[in-house]
Parts: structure tokens; C-alpha cells; sequence
């Protein structure tokens, strides 16, 4: 059985993006969002809760963009001189050891409880620009999602897809030998899913990743209706940026206009008659 979640990241990061959701959950593939709370778009999720039942609804814990929820001086090394989070110096200060432990758990739980308090029952988690798989940050969020019951977390078995290439196993090892600090940080990736799955989260067998081995890239058509062709068998995860860019997006976005193109394609036919031509069953985390 080839089974798939589609998750759509940064819900309440901007209202273009939420805009850009709302379409791709009701007239798209998307089965899943994570959650940006610390930004004033989070007060549609409630709305998105009532309205897509099925839908599974996890938390992107966000250490490093815009304004903490917790007030500036509860979490002093967290933010600076403007009372900001320290955006792309935050994971150079956290290795170094400048970033409190104590204060990442007050601030992320501060963020589950936002998210909670929106009458959404939160499915799984993972973190903005995957920050969270650093040590501190990944310990961090491992405890309050235990805390607040959640039952799952990104996988971070990278499946490096390749839609240019019927002989994938040679198009890996060629990437992996012209890029050896990759085999490093993908090792440790997926040591830190085992490490989840010890402590009781449900994880995907694999997170499809486009655009390593070859030109794909998740803003091309092609990319996803070859993603369907070419899906593994089992329980397969890949996560989307589909939004409406706007001034926010624009602020503390490198990503931005592609994902409208994402919204089209979450919305395409021609995904969703290639996911049914080749048996892929579209699922949520609720059904991990």
C-alpha cells in the first residue's frame, strides 16, 4: 500500500498563507498543517478546525522568527535587543550554549498552549525551518509535546527523490560522495526519529525530499505528478509551503512567491488523477 500525508507548513504564519491552505485542504491534496502561533494569522485555525474534521492540525514550534509569545524578559536569551527572536543567529547562539534549555520549554509550551486554547486537538510536531533537530531545541520540543499529549512527530528519514532517473541507488551515491557533510546531517536526522519513536511518537517510514538529486522542486507540476508515479510503498510523508504572499511573508520569507505556484499544484488535476492512477491513498497523522 503507497500512503502519503501531505503537510502543509506555517498555518497562522501570515493570512496568505492561511488563505493558501483553506484552498489546498478544500479543493487539494492537503491532509495536514503545522501551526506557526506566535503570529496574529493564528486566530483562523480555529475556524480551520471546525471546518476540516479530518484534517490532522500539529504545531510548528518557531524559535527563530518574529516575536516570542512569552513576554521578552521570561526568555532572555531567546530574543534580542528589540525583544525578537534572533532569527538566522539563533542556531549558532544555541550551539554555543546561549540559549537557556529552560527557556526554549517555557517558550514552546507557552506556544502548545496558544494552540490549544483554539479548540485544536494537536496531532503532531516538528519545527520551522527544521531547527528543531539541533540537540537542546529537539530535547525541548520532545518534552512538551509529551507534556500536552502529543502523539507525533515529522519524520526524518529523508527519501531524496529523483524524478529525472530510473536508477536512483546511483544518483545517490554520486550526491552523497560530492556532498559528505550531508551523510552526516541526514544520519542524524534520522537518529533523532528513532530517538522520537523511543519515547513513544508515531513517525512516517520516510520524508520525501525533492530537488537534492536532480532539478525537481516542489513549485513544478511535473515534480509532484512524477512524486505520485514514483511513491514507495508504505507510509510516506512530504511537506508543502502553499500561501499567497503578502508583506509578512515578504518580511521574514526567503521562499515567497513559489508558493503560489504550490497552491495550483495542491489544487491540479492532474496530481490528484496521478495519485488515483497509482494507488497512493492520501492520509493525515491521525492515521499514523
Amino acid at each position: 500500500m503507497k500512503r502519503l500525508i501531505v503537510n502543509a507548513d506555517g498555518f497562522g504564519f501570515t493570512f496568505g498563507i492561511n488563505k493558501g491552505i483553506f484552498e489546498s485542504v478544500t479543493d487539494g491534496i492537503v491532509t495536514s498543517t503545522s501551526c506557526v502561533v506566535n503570529f496574529p494569522a493564528i486566530e483562523d485555525v480555529g475556524k480551520l478546525a471546525r471546518e476540516f474534521k479530518p484534517l490532522s492540525i500539529g504545531i510548528h514550534f518557531n524559535l527563530s522568527v518574529g516575536s516570542p509569545v512569552c513576554k521578552p524578559k521570561e526568555i532572555p536569551s531567546l530574543v534580542d535587543e528589540t525583544g525578537e527572536f534572533h532569527g538566522a543567529r539563533f542556531s549558532s547562539l544555541l550551539m554555543k550554549g546561549k540559549i537557556v534549555e529552560e527557556e526554549m520549554v517555557k517558550e514552546l509550551r507557552a506556544q502548545a498552549r496558544i494552540l490549544k486554547s483554539n479548540g485544536v486537538e494537536i496531532s503532531h510536531w516538528d519545527g520551522h525551518q527544521n531547527k528543531h533537530l539541533y540537540p537542546p531545541f529537539f530535547r525541548s520540543g520532545m518534552s512538551v509535546a509529551k507534556e500536552f499529549g502529543i502523539k507525533a512527530i515529522r519524520t526524518h528519514r529523508r527519501y531524496l527523490f529523483s524524478s529525472e532517473s530510473n536508477n536512483r541507488t546511483r544518483v545517490l551515491v554520486k550526491y552523497y560522495i560530492s556532498h559528505p557533510k550531508q551523510i552526516a546531517t541526514h544520519i542524524y536526522a534520522r537518529r533523532n526519529t528513532r530517538m522520537a519513536e523511543r519515547n513513544g511518537f508515531k513517525a512516517a517510514d520516510r520524508l520525501i525530499t525533492p530537488a537534492y538529486l536532480d532539478r525537481s522542486k516542489k513549485s513544478n507540476l511535473e515534480t509532484w505528478i512524477s512524486i505520485m508515479k514514483r511513491l514507495p510503498e508504505g507510509t510516506n510523508e512530504i511537506y508543502c509551503h502553499p500561501g499567497y504572499p503578502d508583506d509578512t511573508l515578504r518580511k521574514y520569507a526567503v521562499y515567497v512567491d513559489e508558493r503560489l505556484e504550490e497552491v495550483a499544484i495542491m489544487k491540479s488535476a492532474e496530481v490528484k488523477e496521478a495519485a488515483r492512477e497509482n494507488g497512493v491513498t492520501l492520509i493525515s497523522f491521525w492515521e499514523l
